[in-house]
């Protein structure tokens, strides 16, 4: 029972973590400058003081990483990629769970279910390490691009671990077919920063193709751009509607920060 509490405790550390609260971190949003300094905006993260902040300079600048740090995150995928390895594989054990959708002013973010996450095992059969998944959040356009594009929509499931590794696995979104588990989640997306938890209503992110992604040292996309991030960028997309697409950007539109560069970091293709 000891272990299961740590365990618990760990991930919800992870949580309150990855979680870009708007009222525990000073303000930021996603404009990027152009005739006119946007002070709060994806250019200045790493420029943002704290005001609440009484720590000496420069431990008020929470966001310092952004600027600072040499493996940001998202990137410019090149292909075709020369870097193939026969990397681990990726097994998702993932699961439908009571719908906990949340709007907390940057995006549209499904909290995963603490008492029965899914997992993600990255490894093989005989060893692997295990992540929980956590949460999963939508960005309009997709981060990262593919030589200089972006999709329409890219979707990021984030897993930890009680020791505090992230891992995140980037899903992009193609125009297609109606996406019926998307639509639990527009449908019930709550339009005020707030949190809607639905009678009845499951999620069930199952049926992604993880046979094949790109790889590479990242970190989070928004503020505080937190390093040490293993990034898997899925290469089979999965598909949404244009009503879909359109539905989520009445919501946010452009929520998306800017590819950052590689600084000799090496992005390597999955057989």
């Amino acid at each position: 029972m000891k272990n299961s509490k740590k365990i618990t405790t760990g991930i919800a550390l992870i949580v309150l973590m990855t979680a870009h609260s708007v009222f525990a971190n000073p303000h930021w949003t996603y404009e990027i400058d152009t005739d006119t300094a946007v002070l709060d905006g994806q250019n200045h993260w790493a420029e943002i003081i704290d005001p609440t902040s009484s720590a000496p300079i420069p431990l008020n600048y929470p966001y310092a990483e952004c600027g600072i740090g040499q493996k940001q995150s998202p990137i410019n995928i090149s292909t075709p990629l020369t870097n193939q390895a026969k990397l681990n594989d990726i097994i998702l054990n993932y699961h439908a769970n009571p719908l906990v959708v949340e709007n907390n002013g940057h995006t549209i973010k499904v909290n995963e279910s603490i008492t029965s996450p899914g997992k993600m095992y990255i490894g093989n059969s005989l060893s692997h390490d295990e992540y929980t998944l956590l949460q999963y959040h939508i960005h309009s356009p997709g981060e990262h691009t593919v030589n200089g594009l972006s999709y329409p929509m890219e979707i990021h499931f984030v897993h930890g671990t009680p020791d505090g590794k992230l891992a995140v696995i980037g899903v992009v979104v193609q125009p297609g077919a109606h996406n019926n588990e998307l639509q639990k989640i527009l449908d019930n997306a709550p339009t005020t920063v707030t949190t809607n938890s639905p009678e009845n209503v499951f999620i069930d992110p199952r049926g992604l193709d993880t046979s094949h992604y790109v790889s590479y040292a990242g970190s989070l996309t928004t503020p505080p751009c937190t390093e040490g991030v293993n990034w898997y960028v899925l290469t089979t997309p999965i598909e949404a509607s244009d009503a879909q697409v359109a539905s989520f950007q009445s919501f946010f539109t452009d929520n998306a920060r800017q590819t950052q560069n590689l600084n000799g970091r090496v992005a390597n293709l999955k057989k």
